[in-house]
């Protein structure tokens, strides 16, 4: 059944907008079961602070996701959702689910959110420093862009559409699953052997460039079409403890060809460092 991907940058009122829609949901469509997973309890401060509880956070929403999504049920995801690569593993999730899904946009100016935010209890306020770089990191969804459509923008004083967004997921064709959705195949007994040495030598090639190279500098890796953009310096243990996450990461996820490690790594890698 439907996933529904509500999206927006800190305070800007998804949690409210999702508990009108499961009110909405359970009135108008009674006999479907809703399951909302969520990041809400969590510590966002300590959370949006470091990049690998981030990380850890957004599987656990997938995983959730992956769990939940079943006949007769609406998964809600009500998390920040505000980096695209996150919203488009969460559309491959329904295409090889075999299901349809909506993108919520709670649209807010900045403003806007600061004083939501100080409208909050106190244990529940984003800091100031982490209300801005959030604000900053937010990658508005684009209808344009399969993984955000159909897309429902809704502004702080506006009422939600819910006659069109029930429309989108229960009447839209489910998605059809392609090569990159579809389980790939088991792993060879070589395959991560093989994929190790791959990301050895990227990870040699990256501390190489940050000899040479200054943040913000792109550099192309020896070996691949692969680029990498150069950010926080990451040192040797850094990189080696990236690369054992990674290939943990592999086994529980492996991907459909050994071509594509260094891509995945490299997604993987940026969002652990940035």
């Amino acid at each position: 059944m439907p996933l529904v991907v509500m999206c927006g940058g800190p305070s800007c009122g998804k949690t409210r907008r999702t508990k009108e829609l499961v009110k909405y949901l359970k009135e108008h469509h009674p006999k479907t079961n809703v399951i909302v997973v969520s990041d809400v309890n969590l510590d966002r401060n300590s959370v949006y602070a470091d990049s690998r509880k981030e990380i850890s956070v957004r599987g656990a929403l997938k995983s959730g996701v992956e769990r939940d999504l079943a006949e007769n049920t609406i998964v809600i995801v009500d998390s920040l959702n505000y980096i695209k690569g996150f919203r488009y593993e969460l559309h491959c999730v329904t295409k090889y689910t075999r299901t349809t899904h909506c993108v919520i946009h709670c649209a807010a100016s900045n403003e806007e959110m600061n004083h939501f935010n100080k409208l909050k209890e106190e244990n529940e306020q984003y800091s100031q420093d982490i209300l801005e770089a959030l604000m900053q990191r937010f990658e508005t969804p684009n209808s344009m862009a399969r993984w955000d459509s159909p897309l429902f923008t809704v502004n702080a004083g506006d009422k939600m559409q819910m006659d069109e967004i029930c429309d989108a997921i229960f009447k839209k064709t489910k998605q059809k699953p392609n090569l990159s959705t579809q389980n790939p195949p088991l792993m060879s007994p070589t395959f991560v052997y093989e994929a190790d040495k791959i990301l050895q030598g990227i990870g040699a090639s990256i501390l190489a460039a940050q000899k040479t190279s200054g943040p913000g500098e792109v550099v192309l890796l020896p070996g691949t079409n692969e680029t990498y953009t150069i950010s926080d310096k990451v040192t040797v243990a850094d990189m080696r403890r990236q690369r054992k996450q990674f290939l943990i990461y592999l086994r529980a996820n492996p991907v459909a060809d050994i071509s594509h490690v260094p891509k995945t790594f490299l997604y993987f890698l940026s969002n652990s460092v940035s």
